[in-house]
């Protein structure tokens, strides 16, 4: 028995357990098809996936705990609130589970397939399609984050700028106003923060969490500098958001130069990645012709 032989029967083996095992998670997942019905379409277009992923979970090793539960629940807690928690950060999970066994069943059957180099281009394939998925999957939350987080700095100066100019009518109702002017991520948490007030959150704790859920030091660091100001009666605010606003802008200016070079550090990825494919092509084929001749 040849060892290319061999090592596509472990494949076949492998892969075929894999799916066996997908295929058992679908049909006890049915129970959960409840938990993902009225979910979004577009943000999760492959919910369907997810039952396996909610039974998986019922399995020690596939659990979420540790390090991972604690990141996710975190992000969770700051995209849909404290009583969602725990119910997005087991979605996400689930998805990232379900999608990343499925291919790699997948994978696992195409190399058991696959004669001579294209044996080892699959599995290297696979190997680096798989990991990609599942970091892809259990990074959406972390990413949607970011992209909230970056929206938010971006407009933030202009919302403070605004704050300067209408605060003299009173913080709260200057806040609503500028709330309701315009669409975008940081109104909505600027909303967000006037539905707390009006549910009976103190004002002060409805800032501070504004800060907490934008995810961002710099409004972190305002909504706390706000907070201690409201304490000390108020009586500095227009100053103290005039000068917020003067620094804001030069650090909008900062962060828009930072934003350019890091765009044109992204346009190396491509050909780096270019490079590798062609060189791990070469090295295949030398190393199979070399296997070939032993």
């Amino acid at each position: 028995m040849s060892g290319v032989f061999l090592l596509r029967l472990i494949f076949l083996v492998l892969g075929t357990a894999a799916g066996l095992f997908y295929i058992l998670m679908m049909l006890r997942g049915r129970k959960y098809e409840g938990l993902v019905a009225s979910l979004d379409k577009e943000t999760f277009s492959n919910k369907d996936l997810c039952g396996a992923g909610f039974a998986m979970q019922e399995i020690g090793p596939f659990t979420l705990r540790g390090k991972l539960g604690k990141q996710l629940r975190a992000q969770a807690e700051l995209l849909y609130g404290d009583t969602y928690q725990e119910y997005y950060a087991r979605l996400y999970y689930a998805r990232a589970l379900s999608v990343t066994v499925l291919m790699a069943a997948v994978m696992l059957l195409i190399a058991a397939l696959m004669t001579g180099s294209m044996l080892v281009l699959v599995l290297i394939g696979g190997v680096i399609g798989t990991a990609a998925i599942w970091v892809s999957q259990i990074d959406e939350m972390k990413q949607a984050l970011t992209k909230r987080r970056d929206d938010c700095l971006d407009e933030f100066p202009n919302v403070i700028s605004k704050l300067a100019l209408l605060v003299s009518s009173g913080l709260y109702k200057a806040w609503a106003s500028v709330a309701q002017s315009k669409e975008g991520a940081i109104y909505d948490l600027m909303r967000r923060a006037c539905q707390d007030v009006e549910n009976g959150m103190g004002e002060s704790d409805a800032y501070y969490r504004f800060g907490l859920l934008s995810d961002s030091q710099e409004i972190r660091k305002f909504s706390s500098m706000l907070v201690q100001s409201l304490e000390k009666g108020g009586g500095e605010l227009t100053g103290f958001l005039m000068q917020q606003s003067k620094e804001l802008w030069s650090l909008k200016r900062q962060r828009m130069l930072q934003k350019g070079d890091e765009a044109a550090a992204k346009l190396l990825i491509p050909t780096a990645l270019m490079l590798v494919g062609i060189m791990l092509i070469i090295l295949s084929a030398v190393f199979m012709s070399m296997m070939g001749s032993l």
